[in-house]
């Protein structure tokens, strides 16, 4: 008698091959529950991903999925995790030549979940002293992508634009925060993403401030920090 360890191995092996291909477990509960594993795995892709669903279509993404899950099939019952190897997978895809910002779009997507589903806290009030440290707020998360894919995404996000979309291929940032019970995402240039990265550790405003100020002279770096307060980016620790 096969050992249970043995069994198991071969049980979770048999999930991701071909149905025709599976090795001695092979019933019709076990094609109904492999089937349902799939389709789990895939419609938990979808709906991390859903940006990434809307570009490439429903039957491209499917087998998409379908090929992450084979490569990299969930690690946890909680799908809610899965998918933060998709944005590198696609890298490797021959066939994104074609949507050169897609990888991009994919980590904006899974920005915009780990922003939704981080812990709540007290956002920092609208002033704040140079001597006040500030910090990330938890569902801070920000980015720099060198595509337009931010443009890209939000607009598929909401409403396109008449006439369609032909974003100038730049350098951009991303940041989702939120400081109520929605997600905010905006598009940032590199000042703001710079004083981002200053206050990735409990800083004092007055430091965050020269951080900046040393990076980028021109820059009206209190004016930054306003609009990083204002949407709900810091927390007073």
């Amino acid at each position: 008698m096969r050992d249970l360890a043995a069994f198991q191995r071969d049980f979770a092996a048999a999930l991701l091959i071909d149905a025709d291909s599976a090795p001695s477990i092979r019933s019709q509960a076990f094609a109904i529950y492999r089937n349902t594993s799939a389709r789990g795995a895939v419609e938990a892709l979808r709906a991390a991903f859903p940006t990434v669903d809307m570009l490439v279509g429903e039957e491209m993404f499917t087998a998409v999925a379908i090929d992450y899950r084979r490569q990299l099939p969930p690690a946890s019952p909680v799908l809610s995790d899965y998918g933060e190897g998709l944005p590198a997978y696609l890298t490797r895809q021959p066939w994104t030549c074609e949507l050169p910002y897609l990888a991009d779009v994919a980590r904006l997507d899974w920005l915009w979940l780990q922003s939704f589903l981080a812990p709540d806290a007290k956002t920092a009030p609208r002033q704040a002293a140079g001597d006040t440290r500030i910090a990330l707020h938890p569902a801070t998360r920000f980015t720099w992508l060198a595509t337009p894919a931010m443009t890209i995404w939000l607009a598929h996000r909401g409403p396109l634009a008449e006439g369609g979309l032909e974003p100038d291929w730049i350098d951009e940032g991303a940041l989702f925060t939120r400081p109520g019970d929605s997600v905010r995402a905006q598009l940032i240039d590199a000042e703001l993403h710079h004083l981002l990265i200053a206050c990735s550790a409990p800083t004092p405003v007055a430091d965050v401030v020269a951080a900046a100020s040393e990076a980028f002279p021109d820059a009206n770096v209190p004016e930054l920090l306003r609009r990083a307060i204002a949407s709900g980016a810091f927390i007073i620790p």
